[in-house]
């Protein structure tokens, strides 16, 4: 779905808690083609997004449609099927567009 984002000059940027090695194979292993970056050691920004969950030292699955003023418009919350966050992300900012 990425095309369809980035037809609505929408920017995608993947963030986890795991460090940069997994992240990288991670990546390359699913061939993402957006930017991935670790969250590692610090979870400063699950942290600050108040996802972090210090019992696991991991974050939840959650995804930020996050306007171009930088305030968050819409969350997806941790959604078994993991292509919820991409559907769910592009309804929420056709919305925003109004279409």
């Amino acid at each position: 779905m990425l095309p369809e984002f980035e037809q609505r000059e929408t920017q995608v940027l993947g963030s986890s808690t795991d460090a940069a090695a997994p992240q990288k194979a991670f990546a390359d292993h699913c061939s993402v083609t957006f930017p991935v970056v670790a969250d590692f050691p610090t979870f400063a920004a699950a942290k600050a997004f108040g996802v972090f969950n210090e019992e696991r030292l991991g974050d939840r699955r959650t995804t930020f449609v996050i306007d171009k003023q930088g305030v968050i418009r819409h969350v997806v919350d941790d959604r078994p099927n993991t292509e919820d966050h991409a559907t769910e992300s592009l309804e929420a900012i056709k919305k925003l567009a109004g279409r």
